[in-house]
C-alpha cells in the first residue's frame, strides 16, 4: 500500500515511516505541512492519506474539503491521526474521512487499522 503521511511533527512522521514502511512494507511518502499534501498526492497517487488534524497553517477538515473538490484526488481515503478525541463520527462522515486514530497510537495494530480504513472506503 502507498501511504501519504502529513504531520508537522517529525517524530510522528519518523514513527509512521518505521511502522508502515520498514515493518509493514508499505511505500511511505512524508510531508510536513498542508500545502505539500496536494502536490505529493497528485504526484504519487497514494492508496491512503494519513493526516494530522491539528496543523499550524490549516486544520484537517479544511485540507480534506479541498482534496474532496479535486477530481483526481477526491476519492483517496483519508484517516485523521490526532491527539483530539472530541471529533464525532458524524463529523468524520460529513467531511468524508474514512476514520480516526488517536495519538498516542498502538504501533502493533496501526498498519492493520489503516488497511481496514482504506479497504472500507475503496
Amino acid at each position: 500500500m502507498k501511504v501519504l503521511i502529513c504531520d508537522d511533527d517529525p517524530v510522528i512522521r519518523y514513527l509512521l515511516t518505521v511502522v508502515l514502511g520498514k515493518r509493514a512494507g508499505d511505500e511511505v511518502i512524508e510531508v510536513a505541512n498542508a500545502d505539500d499534501v496536494f502536490d505529493a498526492a497528485d504526484r504519487h497517487r497514494p492508496d491512503l492519506i494519513v493526516l494530522d488534524y491539528v496543523m499550524p497553517d490549516r486544520n484537517g477538515a479544511e485540507i480534506v474539503s479541498d482534496l474532496r473538490t479535486d477530481e483526481a484526488l477526491g476519492a483517496i481515503p483519508i484517516v485523521f491521526l490526532t491527539g483530539r478525541s472530541d471529533i464525532a463520527e458524524e463529523t468524520l462522515d460529513q467531511i468524508g474521512v474514512a476514520g480516526l486514530i488517536e495519538k498516542p497510537f498502538d504501533a502493533s495494530t496501526l498498519s492493520d487499522r489503516l488497511r481496514s480504513f482504506a479497504a472500507a472506503k475503496a
